[in-house]
């Protein structure tokens, strides 16, 4: 299942733009110069993260299939991480690049008759690009579009039926936008949304004459909020 983003999201980055902006005050941001130069950043992220799990469980005997069953269910993880950095300022555009690793703190677990899932979401490393463009003092609208790692783990544990436990890496892209304030010339805070497509992993467990396969397909989307410090 591919993940909708909810009404409430866009009535959230509505408030939220509107009051900034207010706030901002409408002058031209200070740096608006080709000779700015680069400067590189580190800082700490907090999300809160809904991850889909979206399951096709097929099984065959004796090389017929006799079970087919598709669902799709979420869950909602906290995940903190560090990320380091660089911005290239240009007038009142600017790009940064930077690599992150989060940390999770939940998993999904759903059973099914006698079977039950659960697949986790452990950690994820990878690499963003973010340009932006300020928009007022201090105030900049910025998107991010990245490489990402994630490491799950997929167990299934059935007292009649086939059982696995896999860990495994999955390649996926990330893309998503967000709004930025310099507190100060050393800080920045900013607040986004970002969702992440990972690749389908395919579970294969046998017995006996009986063979299932399980394709799983983790998606997920997250509010974000990061401090930076911006190295002189």
């Amino acid at each position: 299942m591919k993940i909708q983003i909810r009404t409430i999201h866009f009535t959230i980055w509505a408030i939220i733009l509107v009051s900034l902006v207010a706030v901002s005050g409408g002058h031209v941001h200070a740096e608006d110069s080709a000779s700015a130069t680069g400067k590189a950043f580190m800082g700490i992220k907090y999300a809160n993260h809904d991850i889909d799990m979206s399951t096709q469980f097929t099984r065959r005997t004796s090389g017929v299939i006799t079970e087919l069953s598709t669902f799709e269910n979420s869950y909602t993880t906290n995940a903190g991480g560090l990320f380091v950095g660089y911005t290239l300022p240009y007038g009142k555009f600017y790009i940064s690049g930077q690599v992150f690793f989060d940390v999770y703190d939940d998993d999904f677990e759903l059973s099914v008759g006698s079977s039950r899932f659960t697949n986790t979401l452990n950690h994820a490393f990878g690499i963003d690009l973010m340009p932006g463009v300020y928009l007022f003092k201090g105030l900049s609208v910025f998107g991010k579009l990245g490489l990402v790692s994630g490491d799950f783990d997929f167990v299934k544990n059935s007292p009649t039926s086939t059982n696995y436990d896999v860990n495994s890496n999955l390649y996926g892209y990330t893309f998503g936008l967000g709004l930025a304030y310099d507190v100060t010339p050393q800080f920045t805070a900013k607040i986004g949304y970002s969702q992440t497509e990972y690749e389908e992993i395919e579970i294969n467990a046998t017995l006996s004459t009986r063979n299932d396969k399980t394709l799983v397909e983790p998606q997920g989307e997250s509010f974000f909020l990061t401090l930076q410090y911006n190295f002189n």
